[in-house]
């Protein structure tokens, strides 16, 4: 009975402070604290999804120049190897003139020496026959 009696004893007053503390919260306090903790994170989200279409449109700004870069580079490129393509074939059509003149000044030689032959062939018949 000693231990119901001091049990309540200390029961009681820890009862007491609980209520108390519950009953000394002011429901607007609460309220206002909740519409100022909601304005501070709508001001949060805000402040992030700007930041966050500030940095898209800094990216597509940033992919934009780099098409734009790629583009040119590309450009660029092209006019290379078209010029290139243009050294190529004015090399083949030299190679190939030379090519002819070679064959053509060797068929010249051999026509020369053969006309050479001739002629000694041609001189020494006359000879022979004065």
């Amino acid at each position: 009975m000693r231990i119901k009696i001091l049990m309540y004893v200390l029961f009681l007053p820890a009862l007491l402070v609980t209520i108390g503390n519950v009953a000394a919260q002011d429901p607007r306090a609460s309220r206002e604290e909740n519409l100022r903790m909601d304005s501070l994170a709508k001001t949060y989200i805000d402040r992030e999804l700007k930041a966050d279409k500030e940095q898209a449109i800094k990216d597509q700004q940033k992919n934009s120049d780099n098409l734009s870069d790629l583009k040119s580079e590309k450009s660029k490129t092209k006019a290379t190897a078209k010029e290139a393509q243009r050294v190529e074939n004015n090399a083949n059509a030299a190679a190939h003139e030379s090519k002819v003149a070679y064959r053509s000044e060797k068929k010249a030689q051999k026509a020369r020496a053969k006309a050479d032959k001739q002629a000694k062939k041609a001189a020494k018949a006359r000879t022979d026959n004065n």
